[in-house]
């Protein structure tokens, strides 16, 4: 079990220390979010954390096929890779808040199915087919060290991911019944696309708040945002799929009643967040002791899960050394 850590692309002072105290506690990658409405650019801010750091990778988590052309995702992660060889992934998905915002509607899974093999194939300085034209990079004439990371929540993303990528990162929360759900999803495509399931990794999004026993009602009161935000995902599949085909703690989540969502102020959104019950925010997050939140990511690691990934530490340094210092050895022994 590794730690990643999510980040917004916003306040750069303060973006730039949790980028360092990530790379400097060990952390293995940095995510960023894409939301052209709501922060900063990904790309601008994905340089920027490469140019401060030396080690750790840096990945978009997650772009979508709507907003930036297939063409567009590929070249600009090919470019940092050229300037940051090994440091950098891709991930993509079929759009959130990037697409919602706009008033439209993530795409479909069929179409990202489509995209994902044309970006690899950019990647690797290939030819590919799209819209009755033969593409190519006029530069990338090399082979590529850009892993591709897909999100996921749904059996047919997850499986798509199983099949298609190198890493998949699950929004389902970060109850260990939940996550083996995904996980089996995830091998599943994998098994069926001929690929070795024991070679995607699995990356889990979740909140976390390192505390003591005093702290614990603002804790779970910061982190309350992590279950609406699963849960708008989470109904979603709902709908298409049938609440009967989801584990009990993904139904709990499906069932929540979030008021109106606005976009606009994704991740900000007040709805009813001191009504949800603890056992409700347990699913969506990491609160309590260090040797606390290293138990819980052990039972996360026994069910297949790679690395843990919270968000979003913009400004929160010291937390992020405090999970590297106290928690990450604590996993270690448990690896």
């Amino acid at each position: 079990m590794k730690l990643g850590v999510q980040l917004k692309p916003e306040g750069l002072a303060e973006f730039e220390q949790a980028v360092v105290a990530a790379e400097e506690s060990g952390f293995e990658c940095i995510y960023l979010v894409d939301g052209q409405l709501l922060w900063r650019d990904l790309y601008v801010y994905m340089t920027r954390a490469l140019m401060v750091t030396k080690r750790i990778k840096v990945s978009s988590a997650v772009t979508n096929p709507f907003t930036r052309h297939f063409s567009v995702t590929a070249n600009a992660h090919a470019t940092l890779d050229e300037m940051f060889p090994g440091r950098v992934m891709l991930g993509i998905g079929r759009g959130d808040n990037a697409v919602r915002t706009l008033g439209l509607e993530p795409v479909k899974t069929s179409h990202l199915a489509q995209t994902v093999p044309l970006i690899r194939g950019l990647l690797q300085g290939e030819a590919v087919e799209a819209g009755g034209l033969t593409l190519q990079s006029q530069w990338r004439k090399t082979g590529s060290s850009v892993p591709i990371l897909m999100a996921g929540t749904g059996p047919k993303n997850l499986q798509l991911a199983g099949a298609l990528a190198d890493c998949v990162m699950i929004q389902i929360g970060v109850n260990p019944e939940a996550c083996a759900w995904a996980v089996d999803h995830v091998r599943r495509g994998a098994a069926q696309s001929g690929r070795d399931p024991a070679t995607i990794k699995v990356i889990v999004h979740g909140a976390v708040a390192v505390c003591e026993p005093s702290e614990l009602e603002e804790a779970y009161r910061a982190c309350s945002w992590e279950a609406e935000l699963i849960s708008i995902h989470v109904g979603n599949v709902a709908k298409a799929a049938g609440i009967e085909t989801l584990p009990s703690p993904l139904q709990r989540l499906a069932t929540l009643d979030l008021g109106s969502y606005d976009y606009r102020n994704h991740l900000d959104n007040e709805v009813e967040r001191n009504q949800r019950s603890r056992a409700v925010i347990d699913d969506c997050a990491m609160i309590g002791s260090e040797e606390e939140i290293a138990g819980r990511l052990a039972e996360l690691a026994a069910v297949g899960i790679s690395e843990f990934a919270p968000a979003y530490l913009n400004g929160r340094a010291d937390e992020i050394r405090r999970l590297g210092q106290n928690v990450l050895p604590r996993l270690h022994e448990h690896n």
